[in-house]
């Protein structure tokens, strides 16, 4: 039984890692592809760029991935090697855990402070949009329409590239977790 879950433990923080860096490369993909064009005299182009809120998220995406990224190799070394990271007793290894675990759990706040500025801010401006730009324009002109449904698109997407980068900051709150059990045990 213990070997079963020293083995399950590295297993268990390898995939949420593998995981995490799936979902920050997603948020990144869909927040650095988002943009608007809006048919003008000139014609005008927004993108994340345009967006202080969006920059964050891209910035805390890259951030993340490359802390992901980092720390894949010795969560497959724990995994390959078939035991706990640590070792117990208050060995050396356990304060190099105790540090990963400060590191994440620093990381997961960095996540989740990038989740809420993109939710916030899409939420705040997707709602005056609908409340005061395009009120009252349902079944208005298709030029209106069409531009309704490309902000909508626009803003779905910074929607969806934050609710991801929220998905793994609650990733890493379960390897926290699982290393934190891994520490105490």
């Amino acid at each position: 039984m213990a070997s079963r879950t020293t083995t399950a433990l590295p297993s268990a923080v390898l995939i949420l890692r593998l995981l995490t860096l799936a979902l920050l490369a997603a948020s990144l993909a869909l927040i650095a592809a988002d943009k608007l064009t809006v048919d003008s005299d000139p014609p005008q182009r927004f993108t994340f760029k345009d967006v202080h809120a969006y920059r964050y998220v891209l910035a805390v995406a890259v951030v993340g991935c490359a802390y992901t990224l980092l720390h894949l190799p010795f969560a497959a070394a724990s995994v390959a090697r078939r035991k706990r990271l640590v070792a117990g007793g208050g060995s050396e290894d356990d304060v190099a855990l105790l540090l990963i675990v400060c590191a994440d759990v620093a990381f997961a706040l960095l996540l989740a402070a990038g989740a809420a500025a993109g939710l916030g801010f899409t939420h705040d401006v997707k709602r005056y949009f609908d409340g005061v730009v395009f009120r009252g324009a349902g079944g208005g002109s298709p030029e209106v329409d069409r531009l309704h449904r490309d902000v909508d698109r626009f803003f779905d997407l910074a929607y969806t590239s934050a609710g991801l980068m929220l998905a793994a900051a609650a990733c890493t709150a379960l390897m926290i977790i699982l290393s934190v059990y891994s520490l105490v045990k």
